[in-house]
């Protein structure tokens, strides 16, 4: 049996962001199991633009180069697992 490749995401690039330490607490715990392969994708490591797409991707696909990196490293996963901040 094939591992799962789970992309456990971290949601926010600020720099005070606490995310860092529930991923890393995830990706020590998933560490040895036989059944799933983590890793690790921070939205920090791509130089994404900021809602500057003429049309949702849904209608027009896009050509940003940075983008369709994005959209291709994220298909190499089964799953997801999003660490997100919540502000009240």
């Amino acid at each position: 049996m094939s591992k799962l490749r789970i992309a456990v995401v971290i949601g926010s690039t600020r720099p005070t962001r606490f995310a860092d330490k529930p991923a890393a607490w995830l990706l020590e715990k998933a560490t040895g199991r036989d059944d799933l392969a983590l890793e690790l994708l921070d939205l920090r490591d791509f130089d994404l633009p900021l809602f500057d797409a003429p049309a949702s991707n849904a209608w027009m696909p896009s050509t940003d180069p940075k983008v369709v990196a994005f959209q291709e490293k994220v298909a190499e996963y089964d799953g997801y697992i999003f660490i997100v901040a919540e502000y009240n």
